[in-house]
């Protein structure tokens, strides 16, 4: 089947609930999962498009009211008919109707521009990240993540509508979550989804390094480094793999070259609890000290506490690289109480 390179969006009822020309303007509201399904087509390579019978004011302020707008490629947003507009798409773009998918709720729009379009992919969905699923939506070669992608995003949105709705403080709807956070070193099932997530994770991420798989296997196969994994749970469902640190363990200095957390569990505690996990194998297999790296790029700011909320010092600084040290003769730090930690 012929992969979609763009999907053309109506916006009322569709990427939102209302409608924008109406009164009930303030009343919209995004349907959930609607950026994480644009932003997961982003990730693919296909473009995200808009066709939408609003006036553009209108509708421009409600894309930036949400902060969506950044998905969007191009906009056709006016009264003409919906199949001109995605003739201009289909021209600007030079794509043919197969590779175009275009996503409506309302049934005599679909119908217009089927009658003008043949070919082209005309959906409904209720939930905008069923359209991850389809067929011409997925990626060429899956990983096993990959293939969980939609039910993974699902049980996000999940936690998310749940953490928008708790009562109380953050830290206690944490605690009624049940997070348990399995640490283990690296199998050979996991590879494909370490060299993922390096690859990747830009936010939660200590270095933004880059790895090509054979590298980095033949690394682990020569025993120059270690590299532990971490998967989480909680009420919700099944996060799998979420975290990785690489770890040089060759002497007893350990020195911690790499540690990237899935950004899909951030918030929860995830890179601090890896950290402290490391800390404790090191002392556990007779090291004296262990150290960090941090190299500070625009998208990683949230990391740069990691080694100093633990109690990390600097001992060198180099341009943007800087390396912090922990003495393993002093007392570890302790795990946040929200997580079941479990090291095997």
């Amino acid at each position: 089947m012929l992969k979609v390179k763009l999907v053309v969006w109506d916006l009322d009822n569709t990427l939102w609930d209302g409608t924008v020309f109406y009164k009930d303007r303030d009343n919209v509201k995004l349907k959930p999962g609607t950026e994480a399904t644009l932003k997961e087509i982003t990730k693919r390579d296909i473009k995200n498009s808009i066709c939408s019978k609003n006036y553009y004011e209108d509708a421009d302020k409600m894309l930036e009211r949400f902060g969506i707008k950044k998905y969007f490629d191009s906009a056709e947003i006016n009264w003409g008919l919906k199949s001109d507009n995605i003739k201009k798409l289909m021209q600007k773009y030079n794509l043919t109707a197969k590779e175009i998918c275009f996503v409506d709720d309302d049934a005599f729009q679909r119908a217009e521009v089927s009658s003008q379009i043949p070919g082209l992919n005309i959906i409904e969905v209720k939930d905008p990240l069923d359209i991850l699923d389809l067929d011409f939506m997925k990626l060429d070669s899956e990983t096993d993540a990959d293939k969980n992608r939609v039910s993974l995003l699902k049980e996000q949105r999940d936690r998310e509508q749940a953490e928008e709705n708790r009562d109380g403080n953050y830290k206690d709807f944490l605690k009624n979550c049940g997070i348990k956070m399995t640490i283990r070193t690296v199998e050979e099932k996991d590879w494909e989804r370490v060299v993922q997530l390096f690859n990747r994770t830009n936010e939660l991420n200590v270095t933004g390094n880059r790895y090509e798989f054979d590298k980095l296997k033949k690394s682990y196969d020569d025993k120059e480094i270690e590299i532990f994994v971490a998967e989480l749970n909680d009420k919700f469902g099944d996060y799998g793999l979420i975290a990785e640190v690489m770890v040089d363990t060759r002497t007893s200095e350990w020195e911690i070259k790499d540690l990237t957390v899935s950004c899909r569990t951030m918030g929860r505690g995830i890179g601090s609890a890896l950290l402290i996990a490391i800390m404790n194998y090191a002392k556990e297999k007779g090291a004296k000290n262990i150290k960090g790296i941090l190299k500070e790029i625009e998208s990683n700011w949230r990391m740069k506490p990691l080694y100093l909320k633990r109690g990390f010092k600097v001992i060198n600084k180099k341009e943007n690289e800087i390396t912090y040290g922990y003495s393993l003769q002093d007392e570890l730090p302790e795990y946040h109480n929200w997580l079941d930690i479990e090291r095997k």
